[in-house]
C-alpha cells in the first residue's frame, strides 16, 4: 500500500469518530474532591461521568459530543461562588447542565446566578438540605428534604403510637439541616393539638449521655427520634436502651453504626428506622441499573444519583429536540417528565418529593412498615 494512502487512511480512522460531533456541549460537575466528602464527590463525580460515556456510545445527544468538567469547590464560600460565576461567564465551552453542587455553601446565591444566567442545574444531593429548599427557576432536585421527614415520622406516629410522650434528640447545629426537622416536627404536633407530647433535647459533642438519658426516663418518654452524629447517634441508641428497653426508637437508617443490632442483640428488634426510597429498588429504574451493572457500577452509594442527572437532562433535550434553556423548563414540568421521574423528584417545588419509608429492625432483617 503507498505510504500517502496509508496516511490517509491513518487520518481518516482519527478524524471520522469526531466527525460525529458537530458540536460539543459540556456537563459540569460540582463536587468535593477532597476533604470531609471525598468520597461522596467521587461517587458523585463517577455516576455523572458513566452516563455521559453512555450517551456518547450512543451518538451523543443531538449530534453533540458531551464533555464533562469537573470542579471541586472544596465546600468554600469563596470558591462556591466564583465557580458559579465563572460557569455563567466561560466562553470556550457551552455548558449545557450543571450537576450539583453537593456542598451547601452559598446554596442560595449559586441558585441566582445559575437562574439569572439560564444555565440549567440539577442537584443530585446536597449535604445541607434545609439551604437547598428553594424555589428556583430551571433547578430540579433529587430527595427530599430533611424537614419533609417529619410529615412521615408525624403520620407513622399518629396512625400506631398517637398519645405517647415523644423525644426528638438532635445535634441543633443548624449546619446539619436537624433543626428544620424540629422546626417542622413541632408544626405537626401543634396542628393536631398534640404540642404537650413533644420535647426536644440536644445531642451534639457537649452532651452527656448519660444524664440524658437518665432525664429521658425521668420525664417519662416512650419514643425517641435520634438524628445526630453517627458516633453519638449510636452511642444514645446503646444507653437509652439498655437503660429503658422498652424505649421506640427512630432514627435515620444510616445513621447508626451497623454494629449496633448486634450489639443490642433481642434489644434491637423495634428499632425503627427512616430512609428515602433508593433508586435501586424502583421497578422504573432497573434498565439504568442494568446498565450501570454492565459497566462495573453497583449503585450503592451516590453513583446513581449523578447518573440519573444526566439521564434525566438528556430526556429533557431529546423531548424538546435541542437545548434551549426556556424549552427545557417548560418541559421539566410536563406531564410526560412526571409520570416518568416524579417518584424521585421535585422541581421547584412543583412536585411532591420523595416521600421517606420507615422500616422496623426485627431478627436481623428490616421490614418496610410505613
Amino acid at each position: 500500500m503507498p505510504k500517502n494512502v496509508l496516511k490517509l487512511l491513518l487520518l481518516t480512522l482519527f478524524i471520522l469518530p469526531n466527525l460525529c460531533f458537530a458540536k460539543v456541549i459540556t456537563v459540569a460537575v460540582i463536587a468535593p474532591k477532597q476533604g470531609e466528602y471525598k468520597k461522596e464527590g467521587k461517587e458523585l463525580l463517577n455516576g455523572a461521568k458513566l452516563a455521559i460515556d453512555e450517551l456518547n456510545k450512543e451518538g451523543g445527544l443531538k449530534s453533540h459530543k458531551i464533555d464533562i468538567l469537573t470542579i471541586d469547590d472544596r465546600c468554600d464560600d469563596r470558591l462556591a461562588t466564583s465557580t458559579a460565576e465563572m460557569l455563567s461567564l466561560i466562553n470556550s465551552k457551552k455548558i449545557g447542565l450543571v450537576v450539583g453542587p453537593y456542598c451547601s455553601n452559598r446554596f442560595a446565591e449559586i441558585a441566582n446566578i445559575y437562574e439569572t444566567s439560564k444555565i440549567f442545574q440539577i442537584v443530585p444531593t446536597t449535604v445541607t438540605y434545609s439551604k437547598a429548599n428553594l424555589d428556583k427557576k430551571g433547578q430540579i432536585m433529587f430527595l427530599g428534604t430533611k424537614s419533609q421527614m417529619s410529615g412521615d415520622f408525624f403520620n407513622f406516629y399518629n396512625q400506631n403510637f398517637a398519645g405517647l410522650k415523644t423525644a426528638f434528640v438532635y445535634d441543633d447545629n443548624k449546619e446539619d439541616g436537624y433543626a428544620e426537622v424540629a422546626k417542622s416536627l413541632f408544626e405537626e404536633f401543634r396542628r393536631f393539638g398534640k404540642s404537650d407530647l413533644l420535647k426536644f433535647y440536644p445531642l451534639n459533642k457537649d452532651t452527656s449521655i448519660h444524664d440524658l438519658t437518665e432525664t429521658l426516663k425521668k420525664d417519662k418518654i416512650a419514643i425517641s427520634f435520634v438524628l445526630s452524629s453517627k458516633d453519638l447517634t449510636t452511642d444514645f441508641i446503646l444507653k437509652i436502651k439498655n437503660l429503658t428497653p422498652s424505649m421506640i426508637i427512630f432514627t435515620a437508617k444510616n445513621m447508626p453504626h451497623s454494629s449496633i443490632y448486634k450489639d443490642l442483640e433481642e434489644l434491637a428488634n423495634g428499632i425503627y428506622t427512616l430512609s428515602l426510597k433508593s433508586f435501586k429498588d424502583s421497578l422504573m429504574f432497573t434498565e439504568n441499573l442494568v446498565n450501570m451493572r454492565l459497566n462495573g457500577v453497583e449503585p450503592e452509594g451516590l453513583e446513581v444519583y449523578s447518573y440519573a442527572a444526566v439521564k434525566l437532562w438528556s430526556d429533557l433535550v431529546k423531548e424538546i429536540n435541542g437545548f434551549d434553556y426556556e424549552k427545557l423548563l417548560k418541559t421539566s414540568n410536563s406531564e410526560t417528565l412526571k409520570e416518568k421521574w416524579q417518584e424521585f423528584m421535585m422541581h421547584s417545588g412543583s412536585l411532591s418529593s420523595n416521600k421517606y419509608i420507615i422500616e422496623m429492625y426485627n431478627e436481623g432483617s428490616f421490614k418496610q412498615v410505613y
